[in-house]
């Protein structure tokens, strides 16, 4: 069992090898450090919602800006729930995984330091109702059936 174990992990990285090397290092470091400062900023402000997120069964929050009636999506156990931005709210881009309580991932396309405050309001107005949304579809789901 061992062996197999390390043998996947091999034939793992014997594929991922043409693919790296058709990429330019200095391009994929650039993404890699953008991403891990946009998680730097952005996650401390997710975190104070993670505890009651995973709770209520949210795993994963989708925010567009498509101008639709439904731009939020929180995807949960039970299934998914769709919600509008709040009123007075301006829209940005982002994704939140959650795997468990302080266990999450953050992205966000168009983050700069710039819109912090942006991404901070966005983050207070969505993630109750997210909890709320994942909260109504679990007692939904775990309702008696006739």
């Amino acid at each position: 069992m061992k062996h197999l174990s390390i043998l996947i992990a091999l034939m793992a990285g014997a594929l991922a090898l043409p693919a790296m090397a058709q990429q330019p290092a200095a391009a994929a470091s650039s993404a890699e450090a953008k991403a891990e400062a946009t998680f730097a900023a952005l996650a401390p402000l997710v975190a104070d919602h993670s505890a009651a997120l995973s709770a209520a069964g949210a795993q994963n929050i989708v925010a567009r800006t498509g101008r639709r009636s439904r731009d939020i999506q929180v995807l949960t156990r039970w299934g998914p729930a769709y919600f509008a931005w709040p009123k007075g709210v301006k829209p940005v881009t982002f994704e939140i995984y959650i795997a468990a309580p302080n266990r999450l991932d953050v992205t966000a396309e168009g983050f700069t330091e710039a819109t912090l405050p942006l991404y901070a309001a966005a983050f207070d107005a969505v993630l109750p109702q997210a909890v709320k949304a994942a909260n109504d579809l679990r007692a939904l789901a775990s309702r008696p059936k006739r």
